[in-house]
């Protein structure tokens, strides 16, 4: 029987309100993955990025306008395809992780242990936290919904400032979450549209440019690796 072709896979860089991101696309324009270009943890691995864009790439600039023009507040879904193709060693956990988080609508959070039972495993927080961790369509998979005990804003792959900012631009009140359960049939399949519309009007992000061809796009450089801590624990200080 023959093999399934691997998914040849590209990436490009740019600039966003929080700062420059890596965008990774498959062969078909689909996204395979959306990283913090500076200090993005755990750091993808080479072969989650493929090679460079061309900075003409078409796939790529409709990708990366989608996601600025979601930043910049002219859309309440960030409605791009997604592919699989990055994670292909993808857990069952993981994967059923990720269509939770998928589901949690914008202006509302979930927490870890909520996201646990509902994906049937209550006891699993710390599994589900690493799972949310290693979600690789970070914006899409709004992984910045899942907060710690009481809302408490928590560790995320481009840092707990980026979190807050991207909360507050939700309408999120940090320290009074909005947190409801989810049903696992609530659950969305990884290339469902992700999110909802938040009741009432959320504040206006940051205004930014369309990243041209002239501008971050096409400076192909991976995401630099950060520490990785744990959702919920802080760092002790020596």
């Amino acid at each position: 029987m023959p093999s399934t072709p691997t998914p040849q896979l590209r990436h490009a860089r740019t600039d966003s309100p929080l700062g420059p991101l890596v965008v990774v696309v498959d062969d078909d324009g689909a996204l395979a993955g959306l990283y913090y270009a500076d200090g993005h943890t755990p750091a993808p691995r080479p072969t989650a990025l493929g090679g460079c864009a061309d900075p003409d790439d078409p796939q790529i600039t409709a990708v990366t306008s989608a996601v600025l023009a979601h930043l910049a507040g002219e859309s309440d879904v960030l409605d791009v395809p997604l592919s699989s193709a990055a994670v292909p060693g993808a857990t069952d956990l993981q994967r059923a992780v990720w269509a939770q988080v998928a589901a949690i609508p914008r202006g509302e959070t979930r927490t870890y242990g909520e996201v646990a039972a509902a994906i049937g495993r209550p006891t699993a927080v710390r599994a589900v936290g690493q799972a949310v961790g290693r979600n690789p369509h970070s914006l899409v998979v709004p992984c910045h919904r899942v907060v710690g005990s009481g809302g408490r804003i928590t560790g995320y792959a481009g840092g707990v400032d980026v979190k807050r900012r991207l909360l507050e631009m939700e309408g999120v009140t940090l320290g009074a979450a909005v947190s409801r359960s989810v049903s696992p049939a609530a659950g969305a399949r990884l290339s469902e549209q992700p999110g909802a519309p938040a009741p009432g009007a959320p504040p206006s992000a940051p205004r930014a440019r369309p990243a041209g061809p002239g501008r971050s796009r096409g400076r192909c450089r991976r995401p630099a690796a950060g520490r990785r801590t744990r959702p919920g624990l802080r760092r002790r200080r020596r």
